[in-house]
């Protein structure tokens, strides 16, 4: 199930509307300019956990704001576009990997940091392959709504994640191994929910 379809989705929507939207229009902020301010501070939350655990969390949770409201806006001033929706998509698998390169960086001094490395680059080529695997097979005319880790639930992962790091810093070895050790199985596992449901429906 999608983010934006779950019980949540409308409460969250809700305050950004009620709080965030007033705001920007008052900005007269277009969504395109709200996609690249996703993007530019998704690209300094690597930074942000170099400095400070609880930097990287508030910066990826802005970026993670500003990815949702430019939805939000496109809706209220009626400007959805095509380029708006493959610079909005682009932009989230960029997002993605800067994301996971700022946990990457929290395993920097860790003694297994190898193996960690190997985690975090095999967890960011599946999180490319869930997002490739739903683009292909809409384009061949199917469709691929399955699995557990689509990009919002990935998102809301990663906060979680980084939150437990920030506020239980004497297990914060615990968290990190067990937070990658888990991203990368569920992300591992989607891809083969994701793939298990095409087979069927595009075979000839």
């Amino acid at each position: 199930m999608s983010l934006r379809t779950s019980p949540i989705a409308p409460y969250y929507y809700r305050l950004l509307e009620n709080w965030l939207l007033p705001v920007l229009k008052r900005t007269h902020a277009n969504p395109n300019q709200l996609t690249l301010a996703g993007l530019a501070l998704a690209a300094a939350v690597p930074a942000g956990f170099y400095f400070h655990s609880a930097i990287g969390f508030v910066l990826m949770g802005l970026s993670g704001v500003a990815d949702s409201l430019d939805g939000v806006v496109a809706k209220n001033q009626g400007s959805d576009s095509r380029f708006g929706a493959f610079l909005d998509s682009t932009s989230d698998r960029v997002s993605d990997f800067f994301y996971l390169f700022g946990f990457w960086i929290l395993f920097w001094d860790s003694t297994w940091f190898r193996v960690a490395s190997a985690l975090i680059f095999a967890s960011t080529l599946l999180t490319v392959m869930i997002s490739y695997v739903k683009a292909k097979v809409e384009a061949l005319g199917g469709d691929c709504n399955t699995g557990l880790m689509e990009r919002g639930w990935r998102t809301v992962y990663l906060l979680f994640w980084a939150l437990f790091i920030c506020i239980l810093p004497p297990a914060r070895p615990i968290i990190l191994w067990v937070g990658l050790v888990l991203f990368f199985a569920l992300t591992f596992l989607t891809v083969l929910q994701r793939i298990w449901q095409i087979r069927s429906s595009l075979i000839d």
